[in-house]
């Protein structure tokens, strides 16, 4: 029989309750929140979103973390402000409106030179293995799939800065 098994005590009845014992004055300290890394300058991020809204969003991000920020919704007119920002960190997003972003990183890396480039993050929902290889050939810092976190945004950028600011 289940029932007979089955012992049932009342609450409070135990005789070690430690587990209630109230917390020392260490315990109740609260832990600091994580601070945003410290640079050495501001760094700068130029977005290449064609939405808007998600740009805002990595945008307010970004500049909770004092990183300068900038975005563009088409390739042309974010090669013109590549020229201008010398960004530390490009997100790029791979389904512009004028061009594809690999084509937009094949014309900086034309006009720029491929040595002092900028660490480049793709930004996109096409997370098949043909791009993937297209951006391990172009050198790609990483990639952030949509739809993504701010939490990963934080991440990916900070990691791309590390290889980019020392």
């Amino acid at each position: 029989m289940v029932a007979a098994a089955i012992i049932p005590t009342r609450e409070g009845v135990d005789r070690n309750d430690t587990q209630d014992a109230s917390r020392t004055t260490a315990e109740a300290k609260t832990m600091p929140a994580p601070q945003a890394p410290v640079w050495t300058h501001a760094p700068a991020v130029l977005i290449v979103e064609d939405s808007t809204e998600l740009a805002e969003i990595i945008e307010a991000t970004l500049q909770r973390l004092d990183i300068v920020t900038a975005h563009e919704t088409h390739g042309n007119k974010a090669l013109e402000r590549f020229q201008l920002m010398k960004p530390d960190v490009v997100l790029l997003d791979i389904g512009l409106p004028d061009m594809m972003g690999w084509k937009l990183l094949d014309d900086i890396k034309e006009r720029y030179g491929e040595t002092n480039l900028p660490a480049v993050v793709v930004i996109t929902a096409y997370g098949d293995p043909a791009n993937r290889l297209v951006g391990k050939l172009q050198n790609v810092h990483d990639y952030l799939i949509k739809p993504f976190t701010a939490d990963e945004v934080e991440r990916v950028v900070t990691s791309a800065l590390g290889s980019v600011v020392s």
